[in-house]
């Protein structure tokens, strides 16, 4: 159905990493099943186009930043 859609930014500063949120540091692969875990959703809901961008951000990633991801869920 893959009605999760993954968001994400750019994050470089520690401090602000308040409450639960999914982060990958920068040298760190993005895993989409570990995300699905962490929120209890089911993997194959996951939007793939937005997984392959949420990939490839992370593998973009400079020392010093993290990627925060994100998702919603369409009705």
């Amino acid at each position: 159905m893959n009605n999760v859609t993954l968001e994400y930014s750019i994050v470089t500063n520690p401090d602000s990493f308040v409450g639960f949120k999914y982060y990958v540091k920068a040298g760190q692969a993005f895993d989409a099943d570990d995300f699905a875990y962490s929120y209890k959703l089911k993997r194959s809901d996951l939007d793939p186009d937005s997984v392959l961008a949420t990939r490839e951000a992370a593998e973009n990633l400079r020392p010093g930043e993290w990627l925060t991801v994100s998702h919603s869920i369409a009705a």
